[in-house]
């Protein structure tokens, strides 16, 4: 065979092989596509987002210290993407997105609420479910507070009262730029965050992005305001609850009790698990998540076509 007809064959085998990738790519449902989303103030938000983009949208918001591959296992459920369209971020100062300097960048409710809606309005959500797990809770009241319960379609807390109890912190603990201690931390941080065991590569996930969280920013957040028990009786939107019988830092009975005087607010208890139910428990969260965001759409549809006649 000669030189050219050899290249020939080889540049046919090359563009067949990438055809076959890119039908692969385009074909597969839990493929993940990143997008830089600029804050209002100029912040670079890490945007990834997967599932049918014609579905009803899931907006997950991670907790504190912690970025998007929390929710791996709602990214790369088969079953999540197939009925939904299922976008996470990571929130200012965490993770891939940026990290302002200044600490008003950080304080009070706005920075954290216009990230979401700027999230919300490049990707052309039309009015998502928001998943908040732990501080992902609070900023999900961030944005209802300043943007309105009616911009959703429900909200779902996980590991978190997002405020709308009140706290009882201490003194909150400053950090330094030690990162043999950030990654001592950062370990114990993610044992804290589980009841039952969770996977290694889980564990490796959480653990990392702890330690790309610079003090400078975990000093700035003392100034966050955490306190939305103004609106636990206003709140109107479609609220499930989903709690770890385990997690010892909410306790599900008295939480329960405080909560449901909102009869928009329902709440499930999974057991055997902690902090990190999503996670520890993912089949039975998955489920619970999804089977109420389709009641809330049935519900929709049959109240449309009440109106209609």
């Amino acid at each position: 065979m000669s030189d050219l007809k050899r290249l020939v064959v080889y540049w046919g085998i090359a563009l067949l092989f990438s055809s076959l990738v890119l039908q692969v790519a385009v074909a597969d449902p839990q493929s993940l596509r990143f997008h830089e989303v600029n804050a209002a103030d100029g912040t670079p938000l890490n945007v990834v987002e997967t599932g049918n983009v014609d579905a009803p949208a899931l907006l997950l918001l991670h907790g504190f210290s912690q970025s998007y591959l929390s929710f791996h296992l709602q990214l790369h459920d088969p079953d999540l993407t197939e009925r939904f369209r299922v976008v996470a971020f990571d929130l200012r100062g965490h993770g891939g997105s940026g990290k302002p300097w200044l600490r008003e960048a950080y304080a009070g409710h706005r920075p954290w609420a216009d990230d979401v809606h700027r999230v919300i309005e490049t990707l052309k959500l039309d009015k998502p479910v928001i998943v908040g797990w732990s501080f992902g809770g609070y900023v999900a009241m961030d944005y209802i507070r300043e943007y309105g319960a009616g911009s959703i379609a429900a909200l779902v807390l996980t590991g978190s009262h997002a405020g709308l109890i009140a706290r009882s912190d201490g003194p909150r603990p400053r950090y330094e730029g030690d990162l043999d201690v950030a990654i001592r931390n950062a370990r114990e941080f993610m044992r804290l965050m589980s009841a039952k065991p969770v996977s290694d590569d889980m564990l490796d996930r959480g653990t990392y992005a702890h330690v790309m969280m610079p003090a400078y920013v975990r000093n700035a957040m003392i100034d966050k305001r955490l306190d939305n028990t103004d609106m636990l009786t206003s709140l109107s939107v479609r609220t499930l609850v989903i709690l770890g019988d385990l997690d010892a830092s909410l306790p599900t009975r008295p939480i329960q009790g405080i909560l449901e005087v909102n009869r928009n607010i329902k709440i499930k208890t999974l057991s055997g698990v902690g902090h990190s139910a999503f996670i520890e428990d993912a089949v039975s969260f998955n489920r619970e998540l999804a089977q109420f965001v389709l009641d809330g759409k049935n519900a929709r549809n049959t109240a449309t076509t009440i109106l209609a006649h």
